[in-house]
């Protein structure tokens, strides 16, 4: 199986600095194309508090999705290869989901969290590993 094209979902977090490290490793052994993807998630939308400005938080969003896909597309070329990018807005597990049909390999960042902070805080990348089209390759990170 090769891994021509690789999805590199991002959060601007240690967990997905941790998938950018190892996709560029990855993208180099097998020539891969790398694709960055942030979702906005809109569950805060309904976790935003009573009387904030529905303006404010979009723009703040933006310039967060804007600075992370920056971030994240500077780190893939300071190591000498390129990477596309995409976004979208919704719940980003069934987001990433919805298009790993089109990519080779996922590889995501994991807090390798157990027992009840799992059950609490739930997994993005465990449901991205029971649903994704493709493989998914889960890379652990200290927090």
């Amino acid at each position: 199986m090769s891994f021509k094209k690789i999805l590199i979902p991002i959060d601007g977090s240690v967990y997905s600095d941790a998938a950018i490290a190892k996709g560029i490793e990855l993208a180099k052994l097998a020539g891969s194309e790398i694709t960055l993807f942030f979702t906005i998630d809109s569950s805060i939308y309904t976790h935003t508090a009573a009387g904030a400005s529905l303006s404010n938080l979009e723009a703040i969003l933006k310039a967060e999705k804007e600075e992370v896909l920056r971030n994240g597309q500077q780190r893939i070329a300071e190591a000498g290869l390129a990477c596309n990018v995409r976004y979208s807005e919704g719940i980003p597990g069934r987001e990433i989901c919805e298009i790993s049909d089109s990519y080779d390999l996922i590889i995501m960042g994991t807090a390798g969290r157990t027992g009840i902070r799992k059950m609490i805080l739930g997994s993005v990348t465990q449901h991205v590993v029971a649903n994704a089209k493709c493989p998914v390759m889960s890379v652990k990170a200290k927090e």
